[in-house]
């Protein structure tokens, strides 16, 4: 137990003596501040876009999914005739 509390007082200690160079360290101060207003700016920022992102949902719910879909499956069977094509016309060669 009495190694618990001189744990405790070291520890206190040495944030006292963090403490006391930061009072006295202006640069840091200033920076620390310029820190937390940058921080709170990301924090402005970043609640205004949650507020107008959409909710995360799969793919399938889009209202555009089917148009895309079909728009794929027409592409692969374009794929699918061209390919068919080429290889009609190399073996009449």
């Amino acid at each position: 137990m009495f190694s618990k509390f001189w744990e405790m007082l070291q520890w206190r200690r040495v944030m006292l003596n963090h403490s006391e160079w930061f009072d006295k360290n202006e640069p840091a101060q200033d920076r620390f501040e310029e820190n937390e207003e940058w921080l709170e700016e990301l924090e402005e920022r970043v609640d205004k876009l949650e507020q107008i992102a959409h909710p995360a949902k799969d793919i399938e719910k889009f209202e555009s999914y089917p148009r895309l879909l079909e728009t794929i499956k027409q592409l692969a069977r374009e794929e699918i005739g061209r390919a068919t094509a080429e290889k009609v016309n190399s073996e009449k060669q």
